[in-house]
């Protein structure tokens, strides 16, 4: 839906007198500049007066409520509410869908390749690691549970996530600080391609290796 479609939804309200000054405002200016809708508030305008003096025959049911047209009036206030939201979100897409095609040009794009998901586990805590392709190299999110705060460690004990290439070396590429009976959720980094990655291990901050694991591999 267009801007020009939305605003001629706003006819009725327009004569019912149900927009807010700023609205009505605007949709004048919009009328200045569109005939369509500038025929459609004319068929319109006769409406409020025929809703006040409606009268009923003799054998006609009865009278509609008095509060009637106020009713009508705040339905339309409503029905324009939502109608002025969607063009404000509207507005914010196109202005991220604007920003993403300025900031990430064709050429940096990543390849598809499905992410991959890696799991470490030991009896005092479970590591599950995402790999994310991206342009640059690899995002790695991670999410550390502790089962429970009776293996010893406290809130103070730090770890760090090592990542291995295939040629045999390591590179540290985050840490955190244990959180007993609770999760840690964070992201990492590296220039390592996924498919360049051998294995992940979860460090002490002592330099001990705690568990690791080999990243699959498709087919």
């Amino acid at each position: 839906m267009s801007d020009h479609d939305a605003l001629a939804e706003w006819d009725a309200a327009y004569v019912l007198g149900a927009l807010t000054p700023a609205d009505r405002r605007r949709f004048e200016a919009h009328l200045e500049e569109c005939a369509r809708c500038r025929a459609a508030v004319g068929e319109l305008v006769p409406m409020p007066g025929l809703l006040a003096r409606a009268g009923a025959p003799d054998a006609a049911p009865p009278a509609p409520p008095a509060d009637l047209l106020d009713r009508m009036r705040e339905r339309e206030r409503r029905r324009v509410r939502g109608v002025r939201a969607r063009i404000a979100g509207w507005a914010a897409a196109a202005a991220v869908a604007l920003a993403l095609a300025i900031g990430v040009p064709a050429a940096m794009e990543a390849p598809d390749e499905p992410d991959v998901t890696v799991a470490l586990e030991s009896a005092a805590m479970s590591v599950e690691v995402g790999l994310e392709p991206v342009a640059w190299g690899t995002r790695l999110v991670i999410r550390c549970e502790y089962p429970d705060a009776g293996y010893g460690y406290g809130a103070g004990a730090g770890y760090a996530l090592v990542v291995t290439d295939v040629d045999g070396r390591s590179q540290q590429v985050s840490t955190w600080g244990a959180m007993p009976g609770r999760a840690v959720e964070l992201e990492a980094a590296t220039s390592l391609p996924v498919e360049r990655i051998a294995s992940l291990a979860v460090r002490a901050e002592g330099g001990d290796i705690l568990m690791s694991v080999p990243v699959p591999r498709e087919g």
